[in-house]
């Protein structure tokens, strides 16, 4: 009986060993992790709303020949009211540039376009164009230039026609006249040439002398030119003619050139 008691005792103390092992009592749990706490995502910045441009005053095209209208353009700062925006135009040099006494805004509008009247002009003047409106001023420069310069003529002789010229038998003298009267533009000069062979004349004349008689010609040009014959079996010199036109301001045309029959009429040791 006293054996039996031992060997539960013993069984029991086996049994509490074996449970302790396997992890059947207490223990102490593992301190949790620290995590960062969430961050709020930051609200996005909100986008500037676009503020109006300044004022401005625009002429296009800048610089026009006189009689031509370039247009303008005024902007506001900012939106005109309902009623509208009255904005008022002057120029500095009403005689070459000329603009309405004011142009209208249309209301919730910000700009408006005008006409600009230009005059003729013997030289390039610039004029200033102001627009004011609520006590402020824009202002821009418009440039008005003198009609373009075109050289243009024609040859006529009282013995040979149209084109051509003839020596005359006492003075050598060509007969015929160079009439640069069709030229355009402001002219104050007449800028001639004549050239046969090698050798150049050359002549000058101002308005009202817009025709001429060729200076320095003689047996000395003839010489140098070189024949031709005609339809009807005259024969001829060569001779081209130029003429180019000059304004106060320095400004010259283009070049313009004639060929040019000229009858020796048996002087100066010709033939023919």
């Amino acid at each position: 009986m006293r054996t039996h008691r031992l060997l539960t005792a013993l069984s029991l103390g086996f049994l509490t060993l074996a449970v302790a092992q396997c992890g059947g009592g207490s223990s102490t749990s593992p301190s949790p992790t620290n995590s960062p706490a969430p961050q709020p995502s930051p609200s996005p910045s909100p986008s500037p709303s676009p503020s109006p441009g300044g004022s401005s005053l625009t002429v296009s095209p800048q610089s026009v020949q006189g009689q031509g209208q370039p247009q303008a353009t005024v902007t506001l700062a900012s939106a005109a009211p309902g009623g509208g925006a009255l904005v008022t135009l002057t120029s500095d040099n009403p005689t070459v540039v000329k603009v309405p006494a004011s142009v209208a805004v249309a209301g919730g509008s910000r700009s408006a376009v005008f006409m600009v009247d230009t005059a003729t002009v013997v030289v390039a003047t610039t004029a200033r164009i102001t627009a004011t409106y609520n006590g402020t001023a824009m202002s821009a420069t418009l440039t008005v230039t003198p009609p373009g310069l075109v050289a243009s003529f024609v040859v006529r002789s009282r013995s040979r026609g149209a084109g051509a010229c003839m020596a005359d038998e006492n003075s050598q003298l060509l007969d015929c006249v160079f009439d640069g009267s069709a030229s355009q533009g402001f002219i104050s000069t007449y800028l001639w040439t004549y050239t046969m062979g090698a050798k150049t004349q050359q002549q000058t004349s101002s308005p009202p002398n817009a025709a001429v008689s060729p200076q320095g010609t003689g047996c000395d040009l003839y010489q140098q030119g070189t024949g031709g014959d005609g339809p009807n079996g005259d024969r001829y010199l060569r001779m081209e003619a130029t003429l180019q036109v000059r304004d106060a301001a320095g400004v010259v045309s283009d070049v313009v050139r004639q060929q040019v029959r000229v009858y020796p009429n048996h002087q100066c040791g010709f033939s023919y």
